[in-house]
């Protein structure tokens, strides 16, 4: 009968939660039911859990005296609160406990080492910074015994509603101590397959890029040109191409040259074609203005990313002796063009290959697009009380904002205009610009792994290890350290939601439609002018408002990164499909893709 009254009281009490929250508080009753009636404790028809100690702290009896109690609450945003008692019993001795940890560990005149009265620790530490140290320890004992965390999927870490010292001040040693901790719980994604099996979506058409196929084209025609010398004594242009003898030295604090540099920073008959970006900083520049026959000595700084790692971000000193000055003669497009590409390559051929790579570009964009549609659409069936927790709209922020300054200072910003970015009040901005963007992007990220799971989607192992293997060549081509353990799991991520999109997208209706003006309000919920607008009251009414640059750039990046959101960048570029048929086409001076951090550390920051 008390089962069946238990059994009853907290049906009636999960009727009222959603269906996330009745999962999970159905798997913490199940869990420390069990332990109270395994050790014969009489139900209370009550909406309070028991649950007996097997802790060190009270193994020495399983009386009233010895019993946690926990009550469990909903809260918003996917998270719960667990009310905690902690007996008098076990609060005393976790307290003497410490205090004898505290003791052993403490040094006071007169007393030797471990042989330090309890009245003495109090009185050197004070008994509040004691009382600290044992609820610290009572706490943790709580949650262990609540077992939530072993129960339930939790995210991010545990949080005290009160400060610890305001816990500790009211806690009386010898007596019971009531306090209530809460976390994040990952939510179940209520969605049946009737949901989102026959999706439709629009997607606009993507017009083929002729600007892309002549670039393809003219960087054909620049690594077959013919070099022609521009003769002696006419100095070397920009544009124009040296023939150098060069060798490195690393520079001394008082700017002379010093030890040599690896063979492989310098050597003979270098060919250096003088367009900015293509050497280190500083090397084209010093070489401008250079004749046959002239020796110079340039100072250089290896880029923070060097293909040699021990040179990066090194300052060097070049002995440099111009050989030779030439000038790039294009071809003329043709079969003779054609034929420099690919032995017996007709010009049809080689047009048809670089529409071919734009087309494929087309492709690419026009699925990501699609992939981007979709998501949108899984979330919109998603139940409109579904939540997200706090934790993870947090880290993903943080991920998206240093993202977005490592951009930046990719594209030339300077480290002054990122500095006035870089404060807390503008990271609060930032997070309520993005909040919706980041949002929807963790509900279409769970309904999908919900897909994956109800489909059986599953990545072969081997796809997994081949893009491992790939992104760990990239990594040490340029000279940075790659962490298995971090990138593995995130690849497998990256290869099953394409997967299921991909699948999506077997069973949805997708309509091509004519390409509209992209409106940035979508993802982010309001015009850019009116973000600039709230960014302005906002700095005018704060305690400390930023300065008016790091808002106008901060209002100017959330339409780009909306961009970035909205449409993907294809995998293909035109001219790959011509360097397949052409394996000896330069690819110096290409920078990598990277969104990495670039060294910004949040943890320090915020």
């Amino acid at each position: 009968r008390r089962l069946a009254c238990h059994h009853l009281f907290c049906s009636a009490v999960f009727s009222s939660c959603s269906p996330t929250q009745t999962m999970a508080f159905a798997f913490l009753r199940l869990a420390l039911f069990t332990v109270t009636v395994s050790h014969g404790a009489l139900l209370s028809p009550a909406a309070r859990f028991t649950t007996v100690t097997h802790s060190r702290v009270a193994s020495l009896c399983m009386d009233a005296d010895n019993t946690f109690t926990c009550d469990v609450r909903k809260l918003p945003k996917s998270a719960i609160a667990l009310d905690i008692t902690v007996p008098a019993k076990v609060s005393n001795e976790i307290h003497l406990k410490t205090l004898a940890k505290l003791a052993k560990n403490a040094k006071v005149p007169g007393f030797r080492d471990g042989k330090v009265p309890p009245q003495a620790v109090i009185a050197k530490l004070g008994m509040q910074k004691v009382k600290e140290a044992t609820v610290e320890q009572i706490v943790d004992v709580g949650m262990q015994q609540s077992g939530v965390g072993q129960r339930i999927q939790t995210v991010g870490e545990a949080r005290l509603p009160e400060e610890l010292e305001v816990l500790a001040e009211r806690y009386k040693p010898g007596d019971s101590i009531s306090f209530s901790v809460e976390v994040d719980i990952m939510p179940d994604c209520p969605i049946e397959d009737s949901k989102y099996k026959g999706l439709k979506v629009d997607v606009e058409r993507i017009e083929f890029n002729q600007e892309a196929y002549d670039n393809a084209l003219m960087k054909l025609r620049r690594q077959h040109a013919d070099l022609v010398p521009v003769g002696a004594g006419v100095p070397a242009v920009e544009g124009n191409q040296i023939l150098v003898d060069m060798n490195g030295f690393l520079a001394k604090e008082d700017g002379t040259a010093g030890e040599p540099l690896p063979a492989v920073a310098g050597g003979e008959d270098v060919q250096v074609p003088l367009e900015p970006g293509k050497f280190m900083p500083g090397l084209v520049e010093g070489l401008l203005g250079a004749c046959d026959g002239e020796t110079r000595d340039i100072t250089v700084t290896f880029p923070p990313r060097s293909s040699v790692p021990q040179l990066a971000g090194k300052q060097a000193i070049f002995k440099v002796t111009c050989k030779e000055v030439t000038r790039r003669e294009l071809p003329d497009v043709g079969d003779a063009f054609a034929d420099k590409v690919k032995n017996g390559m007709t010009f049809a051929e080689l047009d048809a290959k670089l529409r071919e790579g734009v087309q494929q570009d087309v492709e690419d964009k026009l699925k990501g697009a699609t992939h981007k549609a979709l998501q949108k659409a899984i979330v919109e069936v998603l139940p409109e009380d579904f939540e997200v927790p706090e934790t993870l709209v947090e880290d993903v922020t943080k991920e998206r904002f240093a993202t977005m300054l490592a951009d930046m200072r990719e594209q030339g910003q300077t480290d002054e205009k990122l500095k006035e970015i870089i404060t807390p009040e503008n990271y609060e901005r930032y997070k309520k610009i993005s909040r919706p963007m980041v949002t929807s992007t963790i509900k279409a990220d769970m309904a999908l792994k919900a897909v994956s799971q109800q489909q059986g989607l599953t990545v072969p192992e081997d796809s997994v290890d081949d893009e491992v293997m790939t992104l760990q060549a990239q990594a040490l081509q340029r000279g940075e350290k790659f962490k298995e353990s971090e990138v593995r799991p995130k690849v497998r991520a990256s290869l099953e939601k394409s997967m299921v999109l991909n699948w999506l997208e077997s069973h949805a209706t997708v309509t091509i439609v004519e390409p509209t003006e992209f409106d940035p309000s979508e993802v982010l919920g309001a015009t850019p002018e009116e973000l600039a607008q709230t960014l302005r009251e906002e700095a005018a009414t704060g305690s400390a408002p930023p300065a008016e640059a790091a808002v106008e750039v901060a209002v100017e990046a959330a339409p780009v990164a909306a961009e970035a959101v909205a449409t993907e960048e294809g995998a293909a570029d035109a001219e790959g499909a011509a360097e397949a048929e052409a394996p000896a086409a330069d690819k110096e001076g290409e920078k990598p893709n990277t969104s990495a951090p670039n060294g910004f550390e949040w943890g320090q920051t915020f």
